[in-house]
């Protein structure tokens, strides 16, 4: 079995534009396997779920709006 190469360096995260996050929200139409189409774009599944809810319910500043309980 082969051993593990490090790279140095810091590791960076994906940056995804509104049109890709959109594209691949609309991919997971009904009937299709959302963990599916998350590994196809090599991403989170639960990423995936967070960009829908933040497309159906958008604040002022694109993030996801909550109430607060009393």
């Amino acid at each position: 079995m082969g051993g593990v190469e490090v790279l140095p360096g810091r590791e960076r995260r994906r940056e995804w534009s509104e049109g890709e996050k959109r594209a691949l929200v609309a991919a997971f139409a009904p009937g299709a396997v959302v963990t599916q189409v998350a590994r196809r774009a090599d991403v989170s599944a639960s990423l995936l779920y967070r960009w829908r809810r933040e497309q159906e319910y958008p604040s002022a500043e694109g993030h996801l709006v909550t109430e607060r309980g009393s």
